[in-house]
């Protein structure tokens, strides 16, 4: 049988420490030394012996932790203290080394790894903060929903001792808060019960609850005062064994009124989504009589005066249709009696701006309450949404609708110049042409040419005027040269139309004007009475009167619906249809614009067959 070496047995047993043991001598140079993973690499214990600590830690700062407690040591003093390794932590001691005689001579130390422990604890008392903060958010949040629900809430035990109740419970049964705790339901019923319709019914059923533990239960009590309470009760368990009962307690006297209003939005929203305004109006009017009022009218604000769109209720002929209150008009919602009746009329407001009104007659003897004027008002909000939906819809159209006739203009009148450009110049191209010919296809290129140009004018001055970047040079002008340049900038138009032009000029003509665009004016006007003067004469007249100066283009043409003479400045607008005159209804809309800028005027007179005036008074000097 082998027997083990005593030294070997050490060493087998110092294998099993968690860390490292060592010795050195009053050099700290390492004569001893055993490691455990991590604290030393395999092997390096036979590599440390011969060095010192000094090169373990890689410094001679005599404060760096290891070597100061080394040198602590050989002076006599027994030192521990928490140092870290390759990530792992560990627990040092660091004694003196005595000879026989009781000498320093060196220091013995032992370092134990402790990461997990630490780990472990840490990761204990991690587990034991959120677990007791979690608990007290727990009590906290239910503390929190106790207090601040709706519902009034008892818990009661099996011996009907009170466990719990909220300020709302107080406060829905009327008790006065007690100086103290509650003590027994029993207490609680007797103050109670009286305020029942039912009171002994409700007895009966807390008795037969509190016999029957487990079951749970939901009914409506009924106050003398005509509250109604809904009741809800279940049983208190503590994992499977009931150990009380909880009782909630729910105010719902105003569902009934509450949902009468619902249904009646609901009914007005689902008629109002008609996008025939009228026809959803009317259906309203007959909704809200009689469940609102006995009668209700509705009024539209037409060309600024209220029409009558729909009134329901009353007996017809015998019974005057609601009166329209004129404050309700300025946008205020009013109560008032006409008639010894109570009246209330809701403005319609869409978008800052009044559009209407509803105005409803209460039945003999009753008069507006809040919560009546706060359904009217929903009401009348609703009702002024649907009417602005419905005419934005029909707005929408129209410009739809007016796009479509905008881009089949546009592509007529690039068309025609296009198709006049090409056929010229496929004349000259083919070199066959007389003297004569050419001249004529020059003239049409020229025409054309000068038609695209004006179109793109036109749509480039709109884009200007919408974002505000029509600007004026103003300079010294003369009138009647800028007058007689338009006219002969229009010459080839006037020779094709056939009509003559007259042009009278009187007084002093020059004036502070943007030369550029006050002759865009004047053939703009031009071209205009061109257009429209079935080749008939002609008038332009310039006169000076006082510090202005008077321009007037008379044409004898069709003239103009009076209809269209407050729109006829507008963009895209015209007289006659686009088929028969094409244009793009920008030139009178640009002109007005350019004048206005300028510090003038321009307007219309007219008449359907006797041919239209239009007249432009401008500053003599620049506007100030």
């Amino acid at each position: 049988m082998t027997t083990t070496h005593p030294v070997e047995h050490l060493r087998l047993i110092l294998r099993q420490v968690p860390g490292a043991i060592w010795a050195t001598d009053t050099e700290l140079r390492v004569t001893y030394v055993h490691g455990h993973p991590p604290m030393l690499q395999e092997g390096a214990s036979t590599r440390l012996v011969g060095t010192t600590v000094y090169d373990f830690v890689q410094t001679h700062d005599p404060t760096e932790p290891v070597i100061a407690h080394h040198l602590a040591a050989l002076v006599g003093g027994r030192q521990s203290f928490e140092y870290s390794r390759r990530a792992r932590s560990f627990d040092v001691l660091i004694e003196p080394l005595r000879d026989d005689h009781g000498v320093i001579v060196g220091c013995v130390g032992a370092a134990i790894d402790v990461s997990d422990r630490r780990e472990a604890a840490a990761e204990l008392a991690k587990v034991q903060s959120e677990t007791t903060e979690k608990l007290q958010r727990t009590v906290s949040l239910l503390e929190a929903t106790l207090d601040s629900t709706a519902d009034g809430l008892l818990v009661v035990d099996l011996e009907g001792r009170v466990s719990a109740y909220n300020n709302r419970f107080l406060k829905l049964w009327k008790i006065q808060p007690p100086p103290g705790p509650l003590s027994t339901d029993r207490e609680l019923l007797s103050e109670v019960f009286h305020q029942l319709v039912d009171p002994q019914g409700f007895l009966d059923r807390v008795r037969v609850l509190y016999a029957a533990v487990a079951e749970e239960a939901f009914d409506e009590l009924h106050f003398k005062d005509g509250r109604i309470f809904e009741r809800y009760s279940m049983p208190q368990k503590i994992g499977d064994e009931v150990v009380g009962r909880v009782w909630s307690f729910r105010d719902v006297t105003e569902r009934e009124a509450l949902l009468r209003r619902a249904t009646f939005i609901a009914g007005a929203s689902r008629l109002l989504a008609s996008l025939d305004v009228e026809k959803g109006l009317r259906a309203v009017v007959n909704l809200a009589v009689p469940d609102l009022g006995e009668m209700c009218a509705i009024d539209l604000i037409q060309e600024g005066i209220p029409r009558r769109i729909a009134v329901a209720g009353g007996d017809g002929d015998n019974e005057p249709s609601p009166e329209l209150h004129p404050s309700v008009l300025a946008g205020h919602q009013t109560t008032y009696t006409h008639g010894h009746r109570s009246q209330i009329g809701i403005p319609l407001i869409s978008r800052d701006t009044v559009i209407g009104a509803i105005t409803l007659v209460a039945p003999a003897g009753r008069t507006f309450n809040d919560s009546d004027r706060e359904l009217l008002d929903e009401l009348g909000q609703r009702v002024a949404l649907s009417i602005d939906n419905a005419w934005l819809y029909d707005g929408a159209r129209r410009a739809l609708s007016s796009r479509d006739e905008f881009l089949s203009i546009a592509a007529h009148e690039i068309r025609g110049p296009l198709t006049s450009l090409h056929m010229a110049v496929q004349g000259l191209l083919r070199g066959s042409l007389s003297q004569n010919a050419t001249e004529k296809a020059l003239e049409i290129i020229e025409r054309a040419d000068r038609r695209l140009g004006q179109f793109v004018d036109e749509l480039l001055d709109l884009g200007r005027i919408r974002t505000g970047q029509l600007h004026f040079n103003l300079e010294e002008v003369d009138l009647g040269t800028v007058l007689r340049d338009a006219v002969s900038r229009v010459s080839g138009e006037l020779t094709q139309s056939g009509s003559e032009v007259n042009v009278k000029t009187e007084g002093n003509l020059v004036g502070q004007w943007d030369r550029f665009r006050l002759e865009q004016v004047l053939i703009n006007l031009v071209t205009n009475a061109i257009k429209y003067g079935e080749g008939k004469p002609i008038e332009i007249s310039a006169i000076e009167s006082g510090h202005r100066v008077r321009i007037t283009v008379v044409d004898h043409g069709i003239g103009i619906d009076s209809a269209m003479l407050t729109t006829i400045f507008d963009p895209f607008q015209r007289a006659v249809t686009a088929r028969h005159y094409g244009g793009l209804g920008l030139g009178l809309h640009i002109a007005k614009t350019i004048v206005e800028g300028m510090g003038g005027n321009i307007t219309v007179e007219s008449h359907l067959g006797a041919g239209a005036t239009f007249t432009v008074e401008l500053p003599m000097s620049e506007k100030k």
